[in-house]
């Protein structure tokens, strides 16, 4: 798997820190698994080796992506514009002053165009619902309609973004496409912006001018992370710290779970637990021991559950061997008693005296018998008499068989059961077994089986046994009732044994990948420290240029720019100095300083070369600027309009005067609103906004839908404005050609409060002689100055009559002969 292939990529440059320093091999493996996703972490994590990323080839090059400028903007029914109104731009570098009075419609052009390429409008984002409430015109007969038609580079018709909606529709509901000549519809999706609009925002309005370093200070750290690519940074570092967390985890677990476990064994009766305690209670738990306790049946120390466990084995031999026994034992007794008190006896004992007789016979052959005296023992009578005790012998042999097999079944009796267990004399009542019963029973059969009476046996066996039988059932089936219950209730423990077991074992395994792990990410928020900072400088160097530009006798020095913190306390450093001594940023400088320094900060962002956008729409930068900023401001917006297409709106003449002065090149439009919301944008080719505001008199002089008490204080109001625009480029162009500084000659125009004491600075040098001594310079000036200049002056608060359209041709005059020095 290779790295993005572009030159300095993060991951490149993580991976060369990685090869100088000094973190195990586990903790390398780890940041080299984060680079390449998820999962190959994932499987690290499991003890896999992960791949190393190959490098990108020296020579891949990244393309450059293809710029796009404004062409037009068209609106219709939006905000402060009615019917139709365009404002037409040249699609290419330069600078394009767009500049007109509040109220205007200037701002609604830039907010349009916003609106259509980005789908949403930073002026209103986080404001309430009466903000967007009014963004249909009121004057407008058509449904709203916004068209920005835009230049592309290498294409020659270019293409456009509609937005349209319907009647009822609301701001949201607007329909969003890109129309290119000779296709189809499309989504402004397909234009690919949505990253390169979060990172390089081409529009800037006042709102954001000033919310840039008045926001939270994450929201600007965040921008700058997302510009210079690191956002790539804050990705392996959140899968790094995330699988850390989960070792962390993995490791406390089993010790959180331990004082639970403990309290379980505590409150439990079984001697098992005793001993899980005792393998609980080194510094490292016995997990060999405790496994052992958690599947054994039964605890060797229980006297109570042994003899449980014994009466549960307590069985009796088959009832059918019995009888069988029985019936062998009945055999012998018959053929005994058959045998016993009959000839076989008297069989015994005659052969008894005559072996003894043949014994003799043997010793003395033909002698008389020496009982009686009588018959002589000769060989005829030892055959009768050998004879004879063969069947005697053969009769006796038959009992003493017979009694044999009695012997022999009472032997097997009584070892077919054993004597009464001592089991059955163990007091078992508290588990609730009885024995009594069962121990009578079974001495019962000991009695009988030790009888000497055989026939007794035989009568009463099988039902002594079938007593003992019944009676040892229930003690068995209580006993095991016993066993069932008490290993229910240790079952629950064991099995939570068995499962802290599995935690302790996976706790101490995750304590080596838990420590690779922190050191990983210590590292890499070291080295991301650099890189960012490295990343920073170019744009930072770019921001200080910017700022030594705009700051125009400021004493405020901007020194180094770092992205510094993390989490939540992440921010932008802006290092400063306040005549030499260190100062925060925010809390030393002015709004109108705090506003340079913002657009020092935006301009190097939206000007990247990574950026599709080849426009920069700023609207209304000059408001809080005093007046040295606004020419500081002038050389900023010249320089990048030497590569970009700047769009400028404002209300404020300054801007335009500034790049007169400086004689910079820029295009001026002037916006112009009308009755019933007609906007109109017209060029000037002189940049004068004193003929612009005259223009705007005669038109509202044409307007005869407006009442007169309405019209005069308007072109009243237009023409003083006319003067004193007309006053100040006067004073300025004199000034700076007498080389005074630029912030001496804006603190004597501001000194100067109303017409005649801006005309008096202007004839007279100075403010203060705005009384009579002001109406003869007037006079030479023009024959009509001092009449337009008392008319304006009252018409202003609603107290002139007369011919209106004769007084702004007479002041269109006195501005002609004022503007010449």
């Amino acid at each position: 798997m290779s790295i993005d292939p572009q030159a300095d990529t993060v991951d490149q440059l993580i991976l060369d820190h990685l090869d100088h320093s000094d973190l195990t091999e586990t903790a390398k493996d780890l940041v080299i698994a984060a680079l390449l996703g998820g999962d190959e972490l994932a499987s690290v994590l499991g003890g896999a080796t992960p791949r190393r990323p190959t490098p990108p080839s020296p020579d891949t090059e990244t393309p450059e992506p293809i710029g796009t400028y404004l062409a037009s903007i068209e609106v219709t029914g939006f905000r402060g514009i009615g019917p139709t109104a365009t404002l037409n731009l040249v699609p290419g570098p330069g600078l394009t002053i767009v500049t007109g009075r509040n109220g205007s419609g200037k701002s609604s052009f830039a907010e349009a165009a916003e609106l259509a390429l980005t789908g949403e409008n930073k002026r209103w984002a986080g404001r309430s619902s009466v903000w967007q409430e009014g963004w249909r015109n009121l004057h407008a007969t058509e449904s709203p309609r916004i068209h920005v038609r835009l230049g592309v580079e290498g294409h020659r018709n270019g293409a456009t973004v509609e937005c349209d909606w319907e009647p009822e529709a609301g701001l949201n509901d607007g329909e969003t496409f890109l129309q290119i000549a000779g296709k189809p519809r499309q989504s402004v999706a397909d234009l690919g912006w949505a990253q390169p609009l979060e990172l390089y925002r081409p529009f800037l309005s006042y709102a954001e001018l000033g919310g840039l370093l008045s926001g939270r200070p994450s929201e600007m750290h965040d921008s700058l992370h997302r510009i210079l690519g690191l956002g790539r940074l804050v990705e392996i570092e959140t899968m790094l710290k995330t699988a850390r967390k989960e070792m962390d985890d993995r490791r406390k677990l089993a010790g959180a779970q331990l004082p639970q476990l403990r309290t379980a064994l505590a409150a439990h009766p079984d001697p098992r637990a005793r001993r899980a305690e005792q393998a609980l209670s080194g510094k490292a738990a016995d997990l060999d021991a405790l496994a052992a306790l958690a599947t054994a049946n039964e605890p060797t120390t229980d006297t109570t559950l042994v003899p449980l466990r014994q009466l549960d084995v307590l069985d009796l031999p088959e009832r059918d061997a019995l009888v069988r026994e029985l019936e062998r034992l009945r055999g012998a007794l018959q053929q005994i008693d058959d045998l016993a008190g009959t000839p076989v006896e008297e069989a015994r004992a005659l052969a008894r005296l005559l072996s003894d007789a043949l014994r003799h016979h043997h010793s003395h052959p033909g002698q008389p018998c020496p009982v009686c005296g009588g018959r002589t023992l000769d060989e005829a009578w030892a055959e009768q008499a050998q004879a004879q005790l063969r069947r005697l012998t053969e009769r006796a042999e038959r009992l003493d068989e017979a009694h044999e097999l009695e012997r022999g079944s009472r032997r097997t009796l009584r070892s077919w059961l054993p004597q009464l267990p001592p089991v059955l004399a163990v007091d078992l009542s508290a588990e609730g077994v009885d024995t009594d019963d069962a121990r009578a029973g079974w001495q019962h059969w000991d009695e009988l089986i030790g009888s000497a009476d055989s026939h007794k046996i035989a009568e009463s066996a099988l039902v002594t046994f079938d007593a003992l039988t019944t009676v040892l059932q229930p003690v068995k089936a209580a006993a095991r009732l016993a066993l069932e219950r008490r290993q229910a209730a240790w079952q629950p423990l064991a099995d939570q044994i068995r499962a802290w077991i599995d935690t302790e074992q996976a706790s101490r395994q995750s304590v080596q990948m838990f420590t690779a792990l922190k050191a990983a990410v210590t590292w890499l928020q070291t080295v991301g420290g650099s890189i960012r900072n490295d990343k920073l400088a170019p744009v930072a160097a770019e921001a200080t240029d910017i700022w030594n530009t705009l700051r125009q006798e400021s004493n405020v020095d901007l020194g180094a720019i770092q992205l510094a913190g993390t989490g939540t306390n992440r921010r932008v450093d802006l290092k400063v100095n306040v005549d030499g001594v260190p100062g925060a940023a925010l809390g030393v400088m002015s709004q109108g300083e705090l506003h340079s320094l913002a657009l020092a900060l935006f301009l190097p962002r939206a000007t990247m070369p990574e950026s599709p956008f080849r426009f920069l729409v700023i609207d209304d930068p000059v408001q809080s600027m005093d007046p040295a900023k606004v020419y500081g401001l002038a050389k900023v917006l010249d320089q990048v309009a030497k590569h970009r297409q700047v769009i400028v709106f404002t209300h404020d003449d300054r801007l335009p005067a500034a790049v007169r002065h400086l004689q910079l090149d820029a295009r001026i439009r002037i916006v112009s609103r009308l009755a019933q919301s007609q906007v109109t944008v017209t060029g000037d080719a002189h940049g004068d906004p004193a003929r612009r505001y005259l223009d705007d008199a005669t038109a509202i002089v044409r307007d005869d839908d407006m009442a007169d008490e309405v019209r005069r204080p308007v072109v009243c109001n237009l023409i003083r404005d006319a003067l004193e625009y007309t006053c100040h480029e006067r004073i300025r162009t004199r000034d700076f050609r007498a080389g005074l500084p630029i912030a001496e000659t804006e603190a004597a125009i501001s000194e100067a409060h109303g017409l005649r004491p801006t005309l008096a600075l202007t004839l007279l040098s100075d403010h203060r002689r705005a009384g009579k001594e002001l109406n003869q310079p007037l006079e030479r000036l023009h024959p009509a100055a001092r009449r337009v200049v008392a008319f304006a002056n009252r018409g202003a608060h609603g107290g002139s009559s007369g011919d209106l359209a004769g007084l702004v041709s007479d002041a269109r005059a006195v501005v002609g002969r004022l503007s010449q020095p």
